[in-house]
């Protein structure tokens, strides 16, 4: 039997689809229309009167602003305060957005303040003043819990932009941050760096303190004229590496771009503490020391321990969905599944230690602009580096278990035999089509290759879920955008689109080949593909391709698959059918396809090797 809380939280999902009005962002008159009319809502809500009671931290910026609210939000809940955290986008579930110390707020909470916010709209509406649109309401929805939630400190993380953004309905936050620039929504913000610059320093207020990282000159130029035209005192913060005993910090996000974020942050932070009257009221002395530390240059014992607990999922994200007991010793190596099964087991009565090896592992990062997408190759390349060496040949008998982690390698205990497991290297992408591909696809092959980084294998697969609708779209997706940008990445990384069932479905088997090759060990062929037509040969009534497409000798293969599903089923297929084999698959270009497949995987619970769940 269902559960009534179930049905009663899908309707308020597609109560919020409802909100989702599908215009075109470049429609800036629109853009600014809407903004103006959250006085209005806002007033309608009577949160016009309550909003200032919030002590807010509002953070814009192009890259890693989410990461920085992340950093600020563990640090000041390691601090003892009790915080509220709003984000943009969820990846599984829209209460993400808003979290009260740290986790998404009670599906109670949030449907009682909804269904509220939704009738009292409704009840006071205008003749002009409509519904808010979809990321406005769930705006106004968060202060409203903040507000409900009593939170000693809001962490506000703007939606597009700033200066027309709904975040900005907040007229007196304690301070302001702006993390890394780049080109992101040039549709709305601009097509030059200064403009985009000049949008998000419209968070500035006067009076209200405000930080930023370096950036390039002609960006930061215009942060300074726009700080002093509002009265904003603006400061560039103290590198990561100044901090005194910074270098024996493990940040818990990935990344030496996150040093950079974690400056930004303890500057928000230190000042917000050193600042706000919650602050004295909650912290004390303790407040008052704190921020003093880092306006020396130290760095408080609380905020190191929120710093290393930090976590932002699907942003520099590891998940061992397959990690089973390795064979030790060479013995084991290109027997059948099932003998080098027995081995480690028989191994396991005699006492022999046997550890596990990560088979199938995913490299989340939702990265989505040219500039994230370097960082992101640069992350995979180090994060591959820390994996342990391959060990014997895995057995698939006995337990399996799904392990995240953010940055941590598996311990060096487990770096035992490594000639023994065949690395496949895999890329699963998508992006949004408001997005050019070759700005997104380039640079990731480049510095890729730059860091000597292969590809075996390209997967192109749609997300379950849509901007249109929340939850799954319920809709056959149509996989042209998909074949695009097949076609992109085999321009730049040296594939084909060929497809020719053979030829498809001998190069995946020839890929692992040279790797096996190299390592001394027997060929490992993979599974064929679900067959997936491409344009071309469908309006041709071709045969549909089997497998991934072949190049050139050492190319990286390349496929479209229809959805999620199928493509966990195949990965798990090649390493479940391969007991010498290991897949490393980095998942980027899109959130939405980060946050489906941690649906798919969270769904199967720590199992992690059954079969494709639903999302």
């Amino acid at each position: 039997m269902a559960d009534p809380g179930d049905a009663e939280y899908e309707r308020a999902l597609e109560a919020l689809s409802g909100l989702i009005s599908g215009k075109q962002r470049k429609d800036s008159g629109m853009w600014a229309h809407a903004f103006e009319m959250m006085a209005s809502y806002l007033e309608r809500l009577g949160l016009d009167a309550e909003l200032p009671k919030l002590s807010i931290i509002h953070v814009a910026g192009t890259k890693g602003k989410g990461s920085t609210c992340a950093m600020v939000e563990r640090m000041l809940r390691q601090a003892g305060y009790r915080t509220g955290l709003f984000t943009s986008p969820h990846l599984v579930d829209v209460r993400e957005r808003i979290r009260i110390n740290g986790e998404p707020v009670d599906k109670e909470s949030f449907l009682r303040n909804l269904w509220w916010c939704f009738d009292t709209l409704a009840e006071k509406a205008g003749d002009d003043s409509g519904k808010p649109a979809y990321f406005r309401f769930l705006t106004m929805l968060g202060l409203k819990v903040f507000l409900e939630k009593k939170v000693d400190v809001v962490i506000l993380e703007v939606g597009l932009g700033g200066r027309l953004d709904a975040t900005n309905c907040v007229r007196q936050p304690v301070v302001c941050g702006v993390s890394s620039l780049g080109f992101d929504h040039m549709e709305v913000l601009g097509h030059t760096l200064p403009e985009i610059a000049r949008e998000k320093a419209g968070i500035f207020k006067t009076g209200v303190p405000a930080f930023t990282v370096p950036q390039r000159e002609d960006a930061a130029a215009t942060l300074r004229e726009r700080a002093a035209a509002v009265g904003a005192p603006l400061a560039v913060v103290r590198p990561w590496e100044a901090y005194q005993g910074a270098s024996a910090v493990r940040l818990g996000l990935a990344g030496d771009h996150q040093k950079l974020n974690a400056a930004l942050a303890l500057a928000l932070a230190g000042t917000w503490e050193g600042t706000a009257p919650v602050a004295a009221a909650v912290g004390g002395e303790a407040a008052a020391r704190r921020a003093a530390e880092v306006a020396a240059g130290r760095l408080p014992p609380e905020y190191v321990a929120g710093l290393e607990a930090a976590s932002w999922p699907g942003r520099g994200q590891i998940i061992h969905d397959i990690v089973e007991p390795a064979a030790a010793g060479a013995a084991a190596a290109g027997q059948p599944e099932g003998a080098a099964a027995a081995a480690a087991l028989e191994q396991q009565q005699e006492g022999q230690h046997v550890q596990p090896q990560p088979r199938l592992s995913f490299f989340l990062d939702g990265a989505h602009t040219a500039e994230s997408m370097e960082t992101c190759a640069h992350w995979f390349a180090d994060a591959i580096d820390q994996q342990p060496a391959a060990a014997a040949a895995p057995a698939t008998a006995g337990s399996t278990a799904q392990q995240q982690q953010q940055q941590q390698p598996i311990p060096s205990a487990q770096q035992q035999g490594s000639a023994d497991l065949v690395t496949q290297r895999v890329l699963l992408f998508n992006c949004m089509q408001e997005r050019d591909p070759q700005k997104l696809l380039a640079p990731l092959a480049a510095t890729l290759a730059e860091r000597q980084v292969s590809i075996q294998h390209a997967l192109f697969v749609p997300p379950d879920s849509t901007y249109m609708k929340l939850g799954a779209s319920g809709e056959p997706p149509n996989l042209s955008w998909q074949h695009s940008l097949r076609s992109v990445w085999d321009s730049h990384a040296g594939g084909s689109s060929s497809s020719g069932s053979a030829a498809l479905a001998n190069g995946a088997a020839r890929s692992c080949s040279s790797a096996a090759a190299t390592a001394g060990r027997a060929a490992v062929a993979l599974p064929p593909l679900p067959a997936v037509p491409s344009p071309g040969a469908a309006a041709a009534g071709a045969a549909p391709a089997a497998g991934l497409t072949t190049a050139a000798a050492g190319a990286a293969r390349s496929a479209v698959l229809p959805n999620l599903a199928v493509t966990l089923d195949w990965l798990r297929r090649c390493v479940r059918e391969a007991p010498s084999l290991r897949m490393q698959v980095l998942v980027t270009g899109s959130l939405y396809l980060v946050g489906d497949l941690l649906k798919h995987l969270q769904s199967e619970g720590s199992g992690g090797c059954g079969g494709s769940g639903k999302a």
